[in-house]
């Protein structure tokens, strides 16, 4: 059996998800990690019996020589990490999520991964979770009819609702969208996992078949509810039904017939889960890794291509163009930079005060 090196940076909960997967499949040697908190670095290598453990990434990458690097550094950090493991010769990363901070490094870290013929993946695993997948099947067989609307929630645009663009796009088997139209309200400094985010924003998505999606973000105090059937999640209508689909489960409704249930099988008790990190994201993310050892095996474009998240982060970052320009913005997205950052430079926004949290 053909088997990979790999090696993971950064050993927050995310490093210790990516760590967990590698360790899980049979085919990957888990060989380091690296942390600039070497702390960090040491605790996650000794509880996961990692061999190796380092505080400098370049150092990491020159003594192990990985076949496959996860990068789960913040979105800030994550380009130059790329770019030194793809000019290390390795054959495949695999990201964390948010992709990148602007769309011009998220654009240049994928031209760059394919000309040099490495695989590159970006860890949106809910694609992977059996309640997005048994809503994408009901849809497709038509069980509401044809699809009119999505409709998305989520606490904020960068950081979740990466996950939730990804999922409309996913439900769409990741056809095209046409153009966005987005509003932001950036009244705080507001900042997840380190990142400044938006206030709250409203984005309309469109694809030339008709079908439209909107994605709604905020939190409290400053927008306390999203959606009183839904707070967190997608609700998909149909000519004949409608499909409401959280991380908990999924719901069928359909006009004049029996609905369905179907129930998430991982644990929903934030109590019972491991390190606080929902038991969903570690098997999604083994799924994930999986499958991206599948694409190196096979030469098949995996699930998490980075191509999808490329398209999502478009949404994102056209969402916050469309504010800064006061407009509808088509797609392909051809504006590079983070008009959401760059607009606040420019004095856009005037926010106050401070709320800085993981969600």
């Amino acid at each position: 059996m053909q088997t990979y090196s790999a090696v993971v940076v950064a050993a927050g909960g995310q490093g210790r998800v990516h760590a967990a997967a590698y360790r899980a499949d049979e085919r990957v040697r888990l060989t380091a990690v690296a942390d600039v908190d070497a702390s960090a670095a040491n605790l996650l290598a000794a509880e996961l019996d990692i061999p190796r453990s380092y505080a400098d990434v370049t150092a990491m990458v020159r003594e192990e020589r990985p076949e496959i690097v996860s990068v789960c550094t913040p979105p800030a950090f994550r380009r130059p990490v790329v770019e030194a493991a793809i000019d290390a010769g390795v054959r495949a990363i695999h990201c964390e999520k948010p992709f990148a901070l602007s769309y011009g490094d998220a654009l240049a870290m994928t031209e760059r991964a394919a000309e040099a013929g490495v695989q590159l993946t970006v860890n949106l695993q809910r694609r992977f979770e059996p309640v997005h997948r048994f809503a994408r099947a009901q849809l497709d067989e038509g069980v509401i009819g044809e699809l009119v609307t999505i409709e998305g929630y989520c606490p904020n645009l960068f950081d979740w609702g990466s996950h939730i663009i990804d999922l409309a796009l996913f439900y769409r088997h990741d056809a095209p969208a046409e153009w966005v139209l987005g509003q932001i309200d950036v009244s705080t400094n507001r900042y997840v996992y380190g990142a400044f985010v938006e206030t709250s924003s409203v984005t309309q998505v469109s694809w030339s078949d008709g079908v439209r999606a909107t994605i709604s973000t905020g939190r409290e105090p400053a927008t306390p509810l999203l959606n009183r059937e839904n707070n967190l999640g997608l609700i998909l209508q149909g000519t004949r039904g409608r499909i409401v689909v959280n991380g908990q489960e999924c719901v069928v409704q359909r006009f004049g017939a029996e609905g369905m249930r179907f129930a998430s099988p991982y644990a929903s008790d934030p109590s019972t889960w491991d390190h606080g990190i929902d038991p969903a994201i570690f098997a999604c993310t083994r799924a994930a890794v999986a499958d991206l050892v599948d694409g190196l095996q096979t030469g098949e474009e995996p699930v998490l291509a980075a191509r999808h998240a490329l398209a999502g982060a478009a949404i994102v970052f056209a969402t916050y163009e469309s504010s800064r320009s006061r407009g509808r913005v088509a797609l392909p997205l051809q504006v590079y930079d983070n008009a959401l950052l760059s607009g606040l430079d420019e004095g856009l926004w005037s926010p106050a005060g401070e709320l800085r949290s993981t969600w």
